[in-house]
């Protein structure tokens, strides 16, 4: 098993692609025509307004702070009020969304992942302390700690650290909190072997 450990330093502040702000881009692979295949970021979204666009792109988005927003998408789906923090939504890219916020500013998860790629599975818990998660890896789990501090694999994990794991066999790693609480985001990535570049 290969394990990276990413932090702050290590992640980008990327403008949106329609102007309106800016999104923290933790981690991502990049795609041969200069795209990505798959993305993660945190995006703190102030006011309301569009979304950029995102074609072929299979979105899932989470809130992680503030008192949640309702997205609509101009008759594409019904709309989504997202006020429970973190619970995956899951939409297209391409849909033309519209964020309206409840109550003042939020900040969330979004994942990001290139339809003819593959696909992501996204999931978050609420630990404590000596809680243990073993958690399967294959071919490709990212941890992302929203706060906290947790041990996995040797490797410590503090407030807002990312923890890149590859495997080419299914393996089991095992999540230990450390802190007396811990958020923790764990999203498992699988390429379409017959679509994938």
């Amino acid at each position: 098993m290969r394990l990276k450990l990413l932090g702050p330093t290590d992640y980008k502040r990327m403008p949106w692609k329609n102007g309106g702000g800016s999104t923290l881009e933790l981690l991502q692979d990049p795609a041969p025509d200069g795209g990505f295949n798959w993305r993660l970021s945190v995006a703190d979204v102030a006011t309301p307004g569009p979304f950029s666009t995102f074609e072929g792109i299979d979105r899932q988005i989470m809130l992680i702070g503030g008192n949640g927003m309702v997205l609509s998408f101009d008759n594409a789906a019904p709309p989504v009020v997202i006020a429970k923090p973190l619970r995956p939504h899951a939409f297209k890219g391409e849909w033309k969304t519209d964020c309206r916020l409840i109550d003042g500013a939020i900040q969330d998860f979004n994942v990001m992942v290139r339809r003819a790629w593959g696909m992501a599975a996204v999931n978050a818990f609420d630990l404590v302390k000596d809680q243990r998660l073993t958690l399967a890896v294959a071919p490709l789990t990212i941890l992302h700690l929203l706060n906290g501090a947790a041990e996995c694999g040797g490797e410590i994990l503090q407030d807002g650290n990312t923890l890149h794991l590859e495997s080419d066999s299914t393996e089991t790693v095992a999540i230990t909190v450390t802190s007396p609480k811990a958020r923790l985001i764990v999203i498992s990535l699988k390429a379409d072997e017959g679509k994938a570049p």
